[in-house]
């Protein structure tokens, strides 16, 4: 048996049963498409109290087609909302308040939330079919339903669990951000493209030669990675045959790299000024004293402070305050995670907790600090976001320590320097712009 709301009435009766929230499941067009070129067919709603869930049809010839309105004005009536992808959610339901389990488990357990939908009659079409893009709407709504019902049976635990520090900030903030930088997308030559990178299928996530990303935060550190239909976008090969395989979709790309990222952060945690100069090149005069660094020297210099930074400190170097201050605070911050269970990263106040496996120092430092650079980065993109909104030049490409825009000329050169000071903050966090009309910068 399943339970079908479509009528008026029943509409009416499934908001009255949803009063202490519900779990909500949207059933797209095709799993494998991205959010962006699918289309609402179905969406799934199963009342937190209630033995049972109820399925809406919006696009599937076996029901009574509900209106997207209709059924967005009905999850607004639900106290709390529960969904286990809410970035997903977005692209169909502008919802902000809903609760994201996966990320909900992630910070909870420091491990991604695993789940399946599949049964054999989604598995026999998918085989068939897996390329049409309303695949789901040859499936019986009913097995929809099935595969929703079984779905909520494997993560109904999670809607129990305390909401932990920093969530929101992930869960509102980091969410919008990235879901607002996945609507640009990456310009591409679609045949140089699709023949380097051989994606499962272009139609996935490729409209008018440009590629569409998807980034997640279910990670231990919340650090996003950037994978959609098998392409690493997070890691594109530094080839210059891949690199020229993108193109800007305005007129060229601008990346806004951060010089010695990491080690700027860690400095800022320690108290320890660092000048606009390289950091890198900095210590190294402390190193081999002397104020003229030879390239060897630096390459040199640079492993010894990456080293540093996961808390390995050159025996040779450790008198030097820089390395005396690191090695305080990461002992700082051992003795309050084994004082108290647990710290909380800066920022973002995310909690790394005794839950976490096979726990160091030296690990409990990288976490902190991978942590303090999504969550600062985080709050950058959403400045810039902000003011590039009436603007053509868009971000279209985040790595950490590099930010990539699709810039228009017509924009002018103030705008590259007012994104500029809002990355540098104070000139504290040096940025080297590179530019060109593919990803050879």
């Amino acid at each position: 048996m399943f339970y079908i709301s479509e009528t008026d009435n029943q509409l009416e009766r499934l908001k009255n049963l949803g009063r202490l929230g519900a779990f909500i499941h949207i059933i797209s067009s095709n799993d494998n498409y991205h959010p962006k070129l699918s289309k609402t067919i179905a969406v799934y709603i199963r009342p937190i109290d209630s033995k049972h869930g109820y399925i809406i049809p919006i696009d599937h010839e076996e029901g009574i087609n509900v209106s997207k309105e209709r059924v967005y004005d009905l999850l607004q009536e639900f106290s709390t909302l529960y969904t286990v992808d809410k970035k997903e959610l977005l692209y169909h339901f502008n919802i902000q308040g809903a609760i994201d389990l996966s990320l909900l488990y992630s910070m909870t357990k420091f491990e991604r939330l695993e789940y399946s939908k599949e049964n054999s009659t989604i598995n026999y079409f998918y085989h068939k079919n897996r390329d049409f893009i309303e695949v789901n709407k040859l499936i019986p709504i009913s097995k929809l339903y099935e595969s929703c019902e079984k779905l909520y049976d494997q993560v109904k635990g999670v809607v129990k669990y305390k909401i932990p520090t920093g969530f929101d900030f992930y869960n509102i903030t980091a969410i919008n951000v990235f879901y607002l930088i996945e609507q640009t997308g990456l310009g591409v030559y679609y045949e140089a493209y699709n023949e380097l990178f051989k994606p499962r299928n272009p139609s996935y996530n490729t409209i008018n030669n440009t590629v569409l990303t998807y980034y997640n935060l279910y990670n231990i550190t919340s650090r996003p990675t950037n994978s959609f239909n098998s392409v690493n976008y997070a890691a594109i090969p530094h080839s210059e045959n891949h690199r020229k395989a993108f193109k800007p979709q305005n007129d060229y790309f601008v990346e806004l790299d951060f010089d010695g990222y990491h080690l700027r952060l860690l400095c800022d945690q320690i108290d320890y000024p660092l000048s606009e100069e390289s950091a890198h090149k900095q210590l190294a005069k402390l190193y081999f004293e002397k104020e003229e660094i030879t390239d060897e020297e630096y390459n040199k210099a640079k492993q010894i402070n990456f080293q540093a930074i996961y808390g390995k400190i050159p025996e040779e170097h450790a008198f030097l305050e820089v390395f005396e201050k690191i090695d305080k605070f990461i002992k700082e911050l051992w003795k309050e995670f084994e004082k108290k269970g647990k710290i909380k990263a800066p920022i973002s106040e995310k909690p790394f907790t005794t839950q976490l496996k096979d726990m160091h120092p030296q690990k409990l430092m990288n976490y902190v600090m991978q942590s303090l650079e999504t969550s600062r980065n985080i709050l950058i993109l959403k400045e810039v976001l902000r003011y590039l909104r009436d603007k053509k030049s868009k971000i279209v490409l985040y790595t950490y320590d590099a930010i990539l825009f699709d810039f228009s000329k017509e924009d002018g050169k103030q705008t590259l320097e007012d994104i500029k000071d809002i990355l540098e903050e104070g000139k504290k966090y040096p940025i080297k712009f590179k530019y060109s009309n593919n990803l050879v910068l």
